[in-house]
This record gives C-alpha cells, structure tokens and sequence, in this order.
C-alpha cells in the first residue's frame, strides 16, 4: 500500500503531460480558413485585367445591321405576280457578321456596337435600300454614340439586282423564280458594307487593289453560280414556314459566312 500510494502522484503527472502535449500539437480548427484568402486575392486581381481589355482602346467598332430577317420572294412571268415577304429568324446572321469580323482582323481593337431595336428602320422603310439614299450616315452616328471608336465597320440589307439573274433582291433570303420551262430555287446574299471614319463619319473606300473585285463581285452573290440553289421542295408554301426551314437555314448562314469572307479582308488591307 505504501508502494501504491507512491507511485500513484507519478502516475498522475505523467498522464497530465502526455494530455498536454497532444493537445499542444494537434491543429488548429480555423487553421484553413487562411489558406482561402490567395483564391480571394486572385479572383480580384483577374477583374481588372477583363476591365482593361473591355475598356481600352477601340480600333474598330462593328455595327452590324443584318438583323434575324430572311427574306421570301417568288417572281412570276409578270411583275403583277411577284411576291415579296419579310420573315422573322432565329439564326444569327449578326453574331455570324461579328465572328467572320474577327477572324479577318483579330481580336485586339475590335468592339461590338450595340444595334437598338428599330435603329435602321428609316434606312430600310426607304426602298429601294441604298447607301446613299442619306439616311444612313445620320444613323450611323447615332448608334455609335460615345462609342469613341477610330474606325465603324457596317453591315447593311441592301436592295440591288442580283449579277447572275438581274432579279431585284433584299438582304439574305430566297427566290423562287421561272427559268426555261421550269422554275429554281435560289438563296441570295445582298448586303453593304461600309467602312466609317470614327471622327468625321466619312465613308472611307478599301484597298486599292480591291476595288476592281468588289465593282464585279458588288453587293450580290458574285457571277452566274448555283452555289446558293436548294430544291424547290425547300422553298417554304407560305412565308412564315421558313423560320422553321433547317435548310434554308443552313444555307443561308454558309453563303453568309463565304460572302464575308470574301469581302472583309479588303477592308483591312490584305487579299
């Protein structure tokens, strides 16, 4: 009993300081919340970075004036029966006009122009739809607003004869017209575009050595081809189908992107 009681203080300190020392070493509980705050850090440090690029200088501001309108034509033997419509889409030909914007110029400088809805009415309320019937310069400056961009590239729906067929034909759409004893399908491509000084809004003209290209090529879908031709099965019984028309759809977007893609990189000084 001597022994026991002896030893038993022992016991006891011994047993305190093992507890003690554990509990010295283990981690602190909050310990991880520390570690959150670089995340936090690089998450604000990415902001300015997005504000820079969004807010620097704007070489060249993109107004694309499309809008999601595919038109519906069929002409008759007469003038009495041709039909004329213009159909609501959902296929973005002015992010398409962006996108191919880009890719012949690249990213650095380039902004897009917010287009309000009915900003162009007047210009295209005015047939047929020229670019120098003088209302489009007014708009332009309008829409760009403090925009402060040195140059404006606009894309337009234009009115104009198509080369291969000297049919009267609006923006992108299609016709259904007779030739020979039969009648085609056909989508068209009729757009402007014109290239605007940011300070003084004058028209300013493509390289040179485009000029020649652009005068036989003009606004349309270029010389005699059946690049645009769809079956006639396509062409929609009443104008509202085709917003529904896959084909007319994808038609129209790929003679859109090649029409840009021929005629854009003369507006930035390179065949």
């Amino acid at each position: 009993m001597t022994i026991s009681r002896l030893l038993a203080p022992l016991l006891i300190a011994v047993l305190w300081s093992d507890t003690n020392a554990l509990a010295q070493s283990s981690p602190a509980p909050l310990s991880a919340k520390p570690a959150a705050k670089p995340a936090a850090g690089v998450a604000k440090a990415a902001k300015p970075a997005r504000a820079v690029r969004e807010g620097g200088p704007c070489e060249l501001g993109v107004i694309s004036a499309l809008g999601d309108v595919f038109t519906v034509q069929k002409n008759g033997m007469t003038r009495l029966g041709n039909e004329y419509a213009e159909v609501p889409v959902s296929w973005g030909f002015d992010d398409l006009v962006y996108a191919r914007v880009k890719a012949a110029q690249g990213d650095a400088g380039i902004r897009r122009i917010s287009v309000p809805k009915g900003a162009f009415d007047s210009f295209y309320q005015s047939p047929p739809v020229k670019a120098e019937n003088g209302k489009l310069t007014p708009i332009v400056r309008r829409v760009a607003g403090s925009a402060g961009c040195a140059r404006y590239l606009v894309i337009t729906r234009r009115t104009d004869s198509e080369p291969s067929t000297n049919d009267e034909v609006t923006g992108v759409g299609v016709i259904n017209r007779g030739e020979g004893f039969g009648r085609i399908s056909h989508v068209f491509i009729m757009i402007d575009i014109q290239l605007y000084d940011g300070a003084t809004f004058e028209t300013r003209e493509p390289a040179t050595s485009s000029k020649a290209l652009l005068s036989r090529l003009t606004s349309g879908v270029g010389p005699p081809s059946h690049a645009g031709d769809v079956d006639n099965s396509a062409f929609p019984a009443s104008p509202p189908d085709a917003a529904n028309n896959n084909v007319l759809r994808d038609m129209a977007r790929s003679m859109l992107k090649f029409r840009l893609d021929q005629r854009l990189p003369a507006y930035f000084g390179r065949e």
